[in-house]
């Protein structure tokens, strides 16, 4: 019952900001887009749609990429409270490096948002995300579930995982961490025979890590990903080695490449986070961060929970956005006919039998 509630109230608190509290018009002003980078089609979208939405309220817009420098990051930030910004929307390079640069800026009433990413400071003006710790959860719950481990014998019920996780810069790969342990406290039989972290996103690493873990390690039922790169180099070790063909895959992120995989069933799950609702509720909150509208609406999440850190203080406003469990059975309605992934692309050379319907 607690999760529904947290779930209606998310949805809740969505609808509330986007048709209810914040007016159109205009509102003159500088905000800063701080990307992490900007080869990743992602980030190159979302800050244009960032600076489309503000710039229908009025702000003049100033992008900037960091080009994975967290340093160079946080010079952009204290660069940005010279140049006069009322706001920054900011998806750090690394959750601790960027905390001093943020607070400097908050210290000169510069309203900040952390986008996607927390920055480990509860001096944050709000935080903007989705529900990262439930996606780890729900990632994990899925593997298990399809393993049946409670359906064997007594002595059959120990289950051998892989984990590649990216690096804890990204906060976000802690949180994944963090729900996947609260999926696994249940099951004791369950275990990380393999455990590694790729800080980087870097594909070919993954291959060698996990052509490296074939030829060691025997038994392996499923592997857990953090993200987009390190799925495609497993995916890849798995054909060059010829091995895997019976490990379960379950992804974090689901770009077209690996909704791709979904349909051809090289991957179980992946977690499926529909990015259009970020940039306008992002806008939104900071717009009325910078008339000094009341976030009051807004969840109080509390740093401990945030960080899985229990010596963190503090809480900050936040959306956390709900997240679903993508799999071949709901990868057409949640990816295709929503409209969020074009039809070739997610069937690309999939057998016309084997597809659905176009819509």
């Amino acid at each position: 019952m607690p999760n529904i509630l947290k779930r209606l109230y998310q949805l809740l608190a969505l609808v509330v900001l986007f048709f209810g509290l914040s007016a159109c018009g205009g509102s003159s002003g500088k905000v800063a887009v701080l990307m992490p980078e900007l080869e990743t089609e992602r980030w190159r979208r979302e800050a244009a749609m960032l600076e489309v939405y503000l710039g229908e309220k009025g702000y003049e817009v100033i992008r900037l990429d960091a080009n994975g420098d967290a340093i160079l990051q946080s010079d952009q930030v204290d660069n940005m409270v010279k140049e006069g910004v009322r706001a920054i929307i900011i998806v750090p390079v690394d959750a601790d490096v960027l905390v001093g640069a943020v607070e400097r800026a908050i210290a000169e009433n510069v309203k900040v948002i952390g986008y996607d990413r927390l920055v480990r400071t509860p001096k944050l003006s709000a935080y903007v995300s989705f529900d990262n710790r439930e996606a780890g959860r729900l990632q994990t719950q899925a593997l298990i579930d399809a393993l049946d481990i409670e359906s064997r014998p007594a002595f059959q019920r120990q289950a051998r995982l892989a984990r590649i996780s990216g690096g804890p810069e990204n906060h976000n790969n802690v949180l994944y961490q963090l729900g996947q342990r609260d999926a696994l406290a249940a099951y004791r039989q369950v275990r990380f025979v393999v455990d590694e972290v790729i800080t980087a996103r870097d594909q070919i690493a993954a291959q060698r890590l996990m052509e490296s873990i074939l030829a060691e390690e025997q038994n392996i039922e499923a592997v857990l990903l953090s993200n987009e790169l390190l799925t495609l180099g497993v995916l890849q070790a798995f054909q060059e080695t010829g091995l895997g063909d019976d490990i379960l895959v379950s992804a974090q992120e689901s770009p077209v490449s690996i909704s791709n995989r979904i349909a051809s069933g090289d991957v179980a799950f992946a977690i499926f986070r529909d990015r259009r609702d970020l940039p306008p509720l992002t806008v939104r909150i900071l717009d009325r961060l910078v008339k000094e509208q009341p976030l009051l609406d807004l969840e109080r999440c509390s740093m401990v929970d945030l960080t899985g850190d229990p010596g963190q203080e503090g809480t900050i406003f936040c959306v956390l956005l709900p997240v679903q469990l993508l799999t071949v059975d709901n990868l057409f309605d949640l990816v295709v006919r929503s409209g969020y992934q074009p039809y070739d692309a997610v069937y690309r050379e999939i057998p016309e039998s084997l597809r659905p319907a176009r819509p």
